[in-house]
């Protein structure tokens, strides 16, 4: 009877923990659609997939009215600093691609369009400081988002700059 309910409880922890991952992965708004309690709102998506191209095409752009403006920036490549099993240390290349969020009603915020450019160089100069160990985890992804989102605010002399998002981050 001990061993059953051992088993039993097991199982139900190993769903609910099966759930909780899907949950996370997915986001709980599509959770809750798939499961029927939620709604599905196919012209957000199709608005949202319109935009994305828009962004790729290296101009800032609106999913609705209500959404901030998108700042694609170019591919991003410089080498980052890794100390070997030897103590040696030696060059290794850090691809980024990300795009910045900003708020286009906040003064200052034309501004940042016209110095894409500095910001791309000041996002540089900082990448290339970083080491190997800097950009390991949840923590290394953290840092690199806040220091650029700082930065942009800096090379901006505005507080547009919302947020840095990162689409690919590959260290050779």
């Amino acid at each position: 009877m001990k061993k059953t309910l051992v088993i039993v409880a097991v199982i139900l922890l190993c769903v609910l923990a099966g759930v909780g991952g899907v949950t996370l992965a997915m986001g709980s708004d599509k959770m809750l659609s798939m499961v029927g309690l939620g709604q599905d709102t196919p012209a957000e998506e199709q608005g949202a997939a319109q935009g994305q191209g828009d962004a790729e095409a290296g101009q800032p752009r609106k999913a609705d009215a209500g959404d901030m403006p998108v700042m694609p920036f170019p591919e991003i490549i410089v080498n980052v600093t890794d100390t070997g099993i030897n103590g040696r240390h030696s060059s290794r290349f850090l691809k980024l691609n990300m795009l910045m969020v900003y708020d286009d009603t906040r003064e200052g915020a034309d501004r940042l369009l016209a110095r894409e450019i500095y910001l791309r160089d000041t996002f540089q100069d900082f990448l290339r400081q970083l080491h190997v160990s800097d950009l390991k985890g949840s923590q290394g992804l953290a840092l690199i988002k806040t220091e650029l989102l700082r930065r942009a605010r800096a090379v901006g002399h505005t507080e547009a700059p919302v947020e840095i998002l990162i689409a690919d981050m590959v260290v050779q």
